[in-house]
């Protein structure tokens, strides 16, 4: 299978995904312990990332054009050259599907992991809200529902910090990687466009 094919199929996956994902979190959630609960969060984090990246890259999609030719990490010339490219989709948005498939599994033992994936969607909301919106003012792809994550994040923080679920090096180590694993796609692109001016 083509790259340009499988990236038209794995957002629409994880839409489908998204929505088993939080049917099942809604089943689960009222019998069970504080622990699971916390589980069942990062899960339901997973499936609100799901429905951002189907926003911006199935409905109505486009997001892969926008970052390369509407915001600061635009091309400046007409060679055809993407700092984001078809690679770099699929292994960034994958790749941190691992990570949030895997700070759920651990939540018990290592729970910063999933509020970095907490922090990780914060990031996603002020590219798209604000980043974005210095170059390009109004929608871009992705920020209906980036808007939409606030209430779920504000909850799932406040849930996590009431419950003490996390030492203060947990949080230190929840800020570092969720801001990193957030920046991850532009910082890549930066770096690609800089190697291809030389």
């Amino acid at each position: 299978m083509k790259l340009k094919k499988f990236n038209t199929i794995w957002p629409k996956v994880g839409g489908f995904f998204a929505i088993v994902i939080i049917f099942i979190v809604i089943f689960l959630w009222k019998n069970s312990s504080l622990t699971n609960k916390l589980s069942l969060l990062y899960w339901l984090n997973l499936a609100v990332l799901m429905l951002h990246e189907f926003e911006e890259y199935v409905f109505p999609g486009g997001f892969k054009q926008f970052i390369n030719y509407k915001t600061v990490f635009a091309v400046e010339d007409s060679s055809g050259f993407e700092p984001i490219n078809d690679v770099v989709v699929v292994v960034i948005n994958l790749g941190v599907w691992a990570i949030f498939v895997f700070a759920a599994l651990i939540s018990s033992i290592a729970p910063w992991l999933g509020f970095a994936m907490i922090i990780f969607n914060v990031v996603n909301i002020v590219g798209h809200l604000l980043v974005f919106q210095k170059k390009v003012k109004g929608y871009n792809p992705g920020a209906v529902t980036a808007f939409l994550m606030i209430p779920f994040l504000v909850l799932s923080s406040i849930f996590i910090i009431s419950n003490q679920f996390l030492t203060t090096l947990g949080y230190v180590l929840a800020v570092l990687i969720g801001v990193l694993c957030g920046a991850s796609l532009p910082i890549i692109g930066v770096i690609i466009k800089k190697k291809a001016k030389h």
